[in-house]
């Protein structure tokens, strides 16, 4: 399954409103994208602005999109298990509404702010209330943050010790993330625990401020100096079969508007992948 991750197509910080997603859904399906990654603040601002619930789903299965994932839960790494639960809920719901089997999870926390067991008996909280219905875990590591690096993060995996958990191999943490990418790492990793691949690219010198970079100056693949052949090569070598979903943030791309935007994205990711992983599959 090859998705877009649905934020990057409007400029960051652009409320979401009803006509933004009605044509934020056509462009992606006329893109040739099989579905989209969404956010509770899309869905969110779009019903604020006046779209039924339900339009915001049947819009994107009568145009042949699936929702492949749900984000972003964040809160569950510094909150008790009343407040995990709270913040799970509406995520868990959106994802029930929309057939999503994953919700994506990140922690924010500074490293020095939390230890690894703290952040794992968190996380296998949030795991337990997904799991009630029958939904999955993503993880995904941030290079500043507690959990910085691949190696940690399956670390992290280790300790939660929960069947309904996997990781979100994002490119360019993977390639931002301290001491750089290592395949030999990846080879180590489960493939049954990537879920998902986001797949972007950027330059070999990194921005003064990551979070900057990370949000507003990615690359489409294939332009910059992330060797997305290695990855792929790798994950097709492990039997992986993770669901890939362009993840672009670029304030340039998105100024363009979301269906130029979509367009270069599907272009580059399906040359990308070079039939590895189906680009409509």
């Amino acid at each position: 399954m090859t998705v877009i991750s649905a934020p990057t197509l409007l400029p960051l910080g652009h409320p979401a409103g009803a006509d933004d997603i009605r044509g934020l859904v056509d462009a992606v399906a006329a893109a040739g994208f099989s579905g989209v990654q969404m956010t509770r603040s899309h869905f969110d601002g779009a019903v604020t602005a006046g779209m039924a619930p339900q339009e915001y789903f049947d819009r994107h299965r009568d145009r042949g999109l699936s929702i492949a994932t749900v984000e972003v839960a964040m809160e569950w790494a510094t909150a008790d298990r009343p407040a995990i639960a709270a913040e799970a809920a509406p995520l868990v719901d959106l994802a029930r509404r929309a057939g999503a089997a994953h919700i994506i999870a990140i922690t924010t926390s500074r490293p020095g702010t939390a230890d690894l067991d703290e952040v794992a008996a968190r996380l296998a909280c949030l795991c337990d209330v997904a799991a009630d219905q029958g939904l999955r875990i993503s993880f995904e590591f941030l290079p500043w943050t507690v959990v910085p690096t691949l190696s940690a993060a399956a670390r992290l995996l280790d300790a939660v010790n929960r069947d309904n958990l996997g990781l979100v191999l994002d490119l360019w943490h993977w390639f931002r993330q301290p001491g750089g990418p290592s395949e030999d790492v990846l080879r180590t990793v489960p493939p049954a625990r990537i879920d998902v691949v986001q797949l972007c690219d950027a330059p070999a010198a990194p921005a003064q401020d990551p979070v900057v970079e990370t949000t507003t100056a990615r690359l489409l693949p294939g332009v910059g100096d992330i060797d997305i052949d290695a990855v792929l090569d790798v994950l097709a070598a492990m039997g992986a079969t993770p669901i890939i979903a362009t993840e672009v943030y670029s304030a340039s791309l998105a100024a363009l508007g979301p269906a130029e935007m979509a367009r270069r994205a599907f272009t580059a990711t399906s040359a990308a992948l070079r039939g590895r992983f189906s680009p409509n599959g």
